[in-house]
């Protein structure tokens, strides 16, 4: 059986192939908007099934749906989280506003430990969500991301600075630019320790495209898994609950 998985973010597309229950080498790239014209990097290969995780929105899946049929001869099926799967359950009153990347995400790490938890992901928004031992959701935040949050205060005021950067340090900024970055920075990492230390699910797993900008300057012990929600999409392809949906469904 090999499946092609996609995790399609607010800003990258993300991909590897499955064969069987085994996920091949992760490949991702930034998709300018465009998810459905960056999806044509991935290898024409004979496959047996497509499932997506998409955040972007239904005419973006419309989009994927037509150029991954036509390259690769199969109906891609798109992930729907739900109240209840494989023994995790989520806490929403609607199990469909919680993102799906969120959910696979934590799926994933509810099969991995079958124990409590603690999901980050690192990208345009920074998300943080906690799983008990016995499965159960226990809520989430979602907050800016580095990029995001120095943007904000940017946009939001009116001294002269340049645009947002990536060199982060330990401590303090010594000019605009670096307090910017620094304030983004440990508003982003004590929220993460906060949580951590607050909730009290370990491990800790990083995902996201900072999870590795983010790691050296958290106060807790963290995991990075790069593969998290295509992990969780796998998990999810596989555990025979026809969950998923056609785009044309």
């Amino acid at each position: 059986m090999k499946t092609l998985l996609l995790d399609v973010g607010n800003s990258r597309l993300k991909w590897a192939f499955a064969v069987d229950q085994t996920l091949q080498p992760i490949q991702a790239l930034a998709h300018g908007g465009d998810p459905a014209a960056a999806s044509a990097a991935i290898e024409i290969m004979d496959v047996d099934a497509i499932w997506i995780a998409n955040v972007t929105g239904a005419a973006h899946a419309d989009a994927l749906t037509a150029q991954l049929s036509a390259r690769h001869s199969q109906l891609p099926r798109f992930a729907v989280a739900t109240a209840e799967c494989l023994g995790l359950r989520v806490a929403y009153p609607d199990a469909r506003r919680l993102g799906v990347d969120r959910w696979l995400a934590l799926l994933a790490a509810w099969t991995l430990t079958r124990g409590a938890a603690s999901v980050a992901s690192c990208g345009t928004a920074l998300t943080f969500d906690a799983v008990s031992a016995n499965g159960r959701h226990l809520g989430g935040v979602i907050a800016p991301g580095l990029l995001t949050a120095q943007q904000a205060v940017l946009g939001a005021t009116r001294f002269a600075a340049n645009a947002p950067g990536n060199d982060f340090e330990p401590g303090l900024g010594m000019d605009t630019e670096a307090c910017v970055r620094q304030g983004a920075l440990h508003a982003c990492a004590g929220l993460v320790d906060r949580l951590a230390k607050a909730q009290s699910p370990s491990p800790l797993f990083l995902t996201g495209g900072d999870a590795e900008v983010l790691q050296p300057h958290l106060a807790t012990a963290s995991v990075i898994r790069p593969d998290l929600v295509l992990q969780g999409l796998l998990v999810y392809a596989t555990a025979g609950t026809h969950a998923g949906r056609a785009q044309n469904d």
